[in-house]
């Protein structure tokens, strides 16, 4: 009675890890499932995601300056980050020239993906206005971008605590 009794109890506590594995797996796959869906349902394809991130850079940088200018921008991580519900987040170092391809600002961006038709900045940290605010990064973009921007800038991260 004992043995099977105890292996009553060891048959209920398999069944309870197997259907708990299944359903974090089953969460799992429903949260990837949200996460490929906002990034297919705002993402531009290959073939205008170039075309409208210069497009959007240039008019938000000819908006804060009131000049025509040129951009230049090197994405800081491959692909975007998609968290929880946002639009699709991209980050890039971004040059910013005028008429005579003279550099008159760069810095670090934060984008956001929309519907596949544009890009909206939500962030942009100048290369001045990090060098007197160091700290300022570490408030919008993550650990990983922030090694990389002080990369850019010539400088190391060691001196300060990224998370």
């Amino acid at each position: 009675m004992k043995c099977s009794i105890f292996n009553i109890g060891l048959a209920i506590i398999v069944v309870t890890l197997v259907s708990t594995a299944a359903t974090a797996q089953s969460e799992n796959e429903i949260r990837e499932s949200i996460v490929r869906s906002h990034i297919e349902a705002n993402v531009p394809d290959g073939k205008n995601f170039d075309v409208y991130l210069k497009r959007d850079l240039a008019t938000y940088f000819k908006n804060l300056t009131g000049k025509d200018v040129a951009v230049e921008f090197e994405l800081l991580r491959e692909g975007p980050t998609q968290t929880g519900i946002a639009f699709p987040k991209f980050y890039a170092w971004v040059s910013v020239r005028n008429s005579k391809n003279i550099v008159i600002d760069e810095g670090a961006v934060r984008l956001a993906a929309i519907e596949k038709k544009r890009f909206e900045i939500t962030h942009f940290l100048s290369r001045s206005e990090i060098s007197k605010t160091p700290e300022s990064p570490l408030k919008i973009f993550p650990g990983d971008i922030v090694k990389k921007i002080d990369a850019k800038l010539g400088r190391g991260s060691e001196t300060r605590r990224i998370e």
